[in-house]
């Protein structure tokens, strides 16, 4: 049997500029960015496992209630107030226990970051490569490893950089595929930004389903 594709999602923040609430749970369009990104996870073919750290009981008491989620894959890190090299540490652990082969690292709050394009991003790696999403000449999510790289990634990941210092010492590596036109980036750190996906206004970002 081949090894998985595992998708780590990085959801274990505080969401301090969003007044402590965490990320997991925001709900855009009746789903929350926790419960989208489990199903954008499968619908790419991969394995999803979230990362939770800020409030993980209740956020996961809450999350696997939701139809198609109770098996859903979760890993607390402990550690999380550390910042995103933590979470993105335990996510890898966890990935490798599971047997991944490849594991591809996405972000719970850029709800513009679909199935389609973690789909693309997957397709365009290659063995001994790391694959980055990029939109609007921005490097952005999904990124994808072989485990080692991600391994060696975690193992140097400080602070909210995360794998950032790895790919960083390691530029002869990296494809960057273009997501423009089917994905957006932005992050969702402010109240402001969750209003520009929740109003009823049009959306600056990609749609939610199949982006």
């Amino acid at each position: 049997m081949p090894s998985p594709d595992v998708t780590v999602i990085l959801a274990a923040g505080a969401g301090t500029r969003l007044g402590g609430r965490g990320k997991a749970l925001l709900r855009i369009g009746g789903e929350t960015l926790a419960s989208r990104a489990l199903r954008c996870a499968r619908e790419a073919d991969t394995r999803p496992l979230i990362v939770l750290g800020h409030r993980a009981e209740p956020v996961r008491e809450q999350l696997f209630q939701g139809p198609g989620l109770a098996d859903a894959e979760w890993v607390l890190c402990p550690d999380w107030e550390q910042g995103l090299s933590a979470s993105f540490r335990a996510g890898v652990e966890a990935a490798a226990q599971q047997g991944a082969g490849r594991v591809a690292v996405v972000l719970v709050d850029q709800p513009g970051i679909g199935a389609v394009a973690l789909r693309r991003v997957l397709q365009a790696h290659a063995p001994g490569r790391i694959t980055q999403g990029l939109i609007r000449g921005t490097r952005t999510h999904p990124v994808v490893f072989d485990l080692a790289a991600a391994q060696a990634a975690a193992a140097i990941a400080l602070g909210d950089a995360g794998a950032r210092p790895y790919l960083r010492a390691h530029p002869e590596l990296i494809e960057a595929v273009d997501l423009s036109g089917i994905a957006q980036a932005q992050d969702i750190d402010t109240p402001q930004d969750l209003d520009r996906w929740s109003g009823p206004g049009p959306r600056t970002a990609a749609p939610l389903h199949g982006a």
